[in-house]
Formats: structure tokens, C-alpha cells, sequence
């Protein structure tokens, strides 16, 4: 299959598909599939409106030709209330959707960095061995993938956020129903305080020696890590907690209500008796724009929710993170146990020569792993040409020999 960097094959669904996890952008296969795309639209938010105004618009050319009884409002007025209708959308639409990405982006910042982080107790550790060390990895690793369940669990309840943020709403009961705890332990703050705590001096006790211990820069390091966790973790909490303001929220939803329902009376004006399919046409466009941005802006506005489709996977982000973790630590510990083999061969005089290269090897084995897992699954990018439109996508790999010399 060939691939270009501008088209992307949609999986197989049907053009007028329902899904909205197999959304692609740029894909030119069906220039108009993303237009007749229901699955993740607004399009069940607005279409009642759209019935309405249709229903309006009807009821006013009936009371017209029956009654000769015209109902309008001045068209210039609606114009002008336009211009501010527009102001007040493309403005909530624009902060919602800074929170959005500041979303995104904070979300995946924590993420990727707990799971540097759990990689990095790994590597630091590497030399320590016996009881001491093993427990506390997994110590670590174990606080790592709790405080990414308790953040994920944390963001996706807006009201326990808004009690850690503000201590706003604190209610005797969480929103589920069960009984609301008071000690802390729903604080993800707390778990990083006790991981810090386990990081920097719990680590002093990996070896019964007290000269074989982690160096006090790389206990930093764990600490920083950490720290910059903690920071995506305040800037979430900050979305989580802190919806748009009150008063644009109210006075554009006003506005924008107002705007919209009166559209009929608008248009029901002048030479609407000639123009009936223009003016039933005008109101369903009208009205899907407007609302839709409306309703748009409130999407995004709450990137946590769970009510919308549109909204930030932050479940599926942290489950990622953590089959990362799972994964990291589950490729590390092969490695190590086969370092520790190598390590007990060192008794005799060959066991010397093969502990001395199994460091090296232990990376060669895995990227040639790797290279063959990737040959497989069909995921080629060929980099290796100027062509960015080349009609092949192999790329040739390459192995490392003993010498360190890359062969082809």
C-alpha cells in the first residue's frame, strides 16, 4: 500500500459512516465523507432547533395565506444583532478550544513523563540487585500506575477537581453516590508526595552498603521528573475546575437563543411568498451554523467529560500510558535477568569474555527485535530518499555487527 504524506487510506467503513474514531482529515479517497458524517457531529444537538424553526417558518406563511396575517421584525435590527452574535460564538469558540489543546497537551506532557520517570528508577537502579532493590522498583512502579489511575479519575469528575482546585462544592458524597473521603486519599497530590518521598530517601536503602547508593544528582533527576509532572498536573487541574466564565456563557447563549428562533420572522418578510425552498433553505443553514458553534464551544469547553464523543480520551490515554509502563518494565527485567547470568558466569575465564559484551549485545538483540517485529507488521517509512513521493515504501534496514559497524 502506497503512502504519501498527504493521503491516508480511511478504514474500511461506509460513506456514510457512523463512527467517528476513523475520522481522517486528509483522506481525497471521499472528498464529501466527513460532510455526510453523522457519528461525533452536532448535527443531534442542533437538528431539533432546525425542526423548530421549520415548524415557525411554516406556521407563519400558513397564518400569511390563510389570515393575510404577517408577523415580522425589522431586518436591519436582526443584522446588527448579527455582527454581535458572531463576536460572542467565534470568542467562545476560540477559548474553548485553547482549553481543549492546553488539554491535550498537559495530558500527554504527564503521561510521557511518569513513564520517563518509571524508566528512569529502572535504569538508575540497574546496578542494585537483591531484595532491597527489587522492592523498591516495584514500589515505585505500583505508585506510578496508581497516580496515573487517581488523575484520570480525578479529571474526569469536574466536581471532585473543583474541591482539590478550590475547595468549591465540597458535598458529603462523590458524584457516583459513595461516601466522599476526608484523610486525603482522593488527593493525587498526596500519592506524589509519598512517591517524592519514596524517590529521593527511600532510595538510600537499595544496598546493604552504605558507599553503593544512588548518587544524589540522579535522585534529583527522579525528583525533577517529578516535578514537572506535578506541573502538567496543576495546569489540568486548573481546566477541570474552571469553566468559561459565567456571565459570556450566559449573555452569548441569550443572545444567540434570541437570534436564531426570531430567523423565521425575519424571513418570512418582503418577497419570502416567491421564495419559499430559499427561505426554508437559509433557516435550516442559519441555524445549523450559529447553534452549531454554540454548541461547539461547549464540547470543547469540557475536554474531560464523558457525555460527547468529541471529548479528550483521557481514560484511553492514561490506559495507554500505563500498558507503556507495563511494558517498559516487563522488556527491562529480561534484560536485567539475563545481565544477571552473565553476571554468575563470571567465574570462569569464558564467562569473562561474555559478561564483558553482554551490555552491547543486550542492544543489538533488541533493535534487531525490533527491526523484524516492524518488517512484519507492514509499518515501512523509507527515509532514504529525496523523493517524498516515492511510489515504495521499504525501507532497508540495517544491522549492527560485533565491531560496531553498520552492514546493510
Amino acid at each position: 500500500m502506497t503512502r504519501s504524506h498527504r493521503s491516508h487510506k480511511i478504514s474500511s467503513t461506509s460513506f456514510f459512516s457512523n463512527g467517528y474514531n476513523d475520522y481522517d482529515e486528509f483522506s481525497i479517497s471521499h472528498p464529501f465523507a466527513i460532510v455526510f458524517r453523522y457519528g461525533g457531529t452536532v448535527w443531534p444537538l442542533v437538528l431539533p432547533y432546525c425542526i423548530l424553526n421549520v415548524a415557525i417558518l411554516t406556521l407563519l406563511t400558513f397564518l400569511q395565506n390563510k389570515f393575510q396575517i404577517k408577523l415580522s421584525i425589522l431586518p436591519q435590527g436582526h443584522a446588527l444583532m448579527s455582527l454581535l452574535i458572531a463576536y460572542l460564538g467565534v470568542s467562545k469558540v476560540n477559548l474553548a478550544y485553547e482549553r481543549y489543546m492546553g488539554a491535550q497537551i498537559a495530558t500527554g506532557h504527564g503521561l510521557m513523563i511518569l513513564r520517563e520517570l518509571n524508566q528512569l528508577a529502572l535504569t538508575l537502579s540497574e546496578n542494585f540487585d537483591g531484595d532491597r532493590a527489587d522492592e523498591w522498583r516495584a514500589t515505585a512502579h505500583q505508585s506510578i500506575v496508581q497516580l496515573i489511575r487517581e488523575t484520570v479519575a480525578t479529571l474526569r469528575d469536574g466536581r471532585h477537581a473543583a474541591v482539590l482546585a478550590r475547595n468549591v462544592g465540597r458535598l458529603p458524597y462523590r458524584s457516583n453516590g459513595a461516601a466522599a473521603d476526608v484523610t486525603g486519599l482522593d488527593d493525587p497530590m498526596v500519592l506524589v508526595h509519598a512517591l517524592r518521598s519514596h524517590l529521593y530517601h527511600d532510595s538510600l536503602t537499595l544496598s546493604e552498603h552504605a558507599e553503593e547508593q544512588l548518587q544524589l544528582l540522579e535522585r534529583c533527576k527522579m525528583v525533577d521528573l517529578l516535578h514537572e509532572f506535578t506541573m502538567s498536573y496543576r495546569n489540568l487541574l486548573r481546566i477541570a475546575s474552571t469553566p468559561l466564565p459565567f456571565a459570556l456563557v450566559q449573555m452569548g447563549r441569550t443572545f444567540i437563543f434570541i437570534w436564531v428562533v426570531t430567523i423565521p420572522f425575519v424571513l418570512s418578510g418582503g418577497d419570502f411568498l416567491e421564495q419559499y425552498p430559499s427561505a426554508f433553505s437559509f433557516v435550516i443553514l442559519l441555524t445549523y451554523g450559529f447553534l452549531g458553534l454554540e454548541f461547539v464551544s461547549r464540547m470543547l469547553s469540557n475536554p474531560f467529560g464523558d457525555e460527547i464523543k468529541n471529548d479528550l480520551n483521557v481514560k484511553g490515554m492514561g490506559a495507554a500510558a500505563i500498558i507503556g509502563i507495563e511494558n517498559d518494565s516487563k522488556c527491562w527485567k529480561e534484560e536485567y535477568d539475563k545481565k544477571k547470568k552473565a553476571n554468575a558466569a563470571r567465574s570462569d575465564g569464558a564467562g569473562i569474555s561474555s559478561a564483558s559484551t553482554s551490555h552491547g549485545r543486550g542492544l543489538r538483540d533488541i533493535i534487531q527485535t525490533r527491526q523484524e517485529s516492524i518488517r512484519l507488521s507492514g509499518r515501512f517509512v523509507r527515509l532514504d530518499s529525496v523523493d517524498d513521493n516515492a511510489t515504495s515504501s521499504y525501507m532497508p534496514y540495517v544491522a549492527m555487527g560485533e565491531e560496531g559497524m553498520i552492514h546493510a
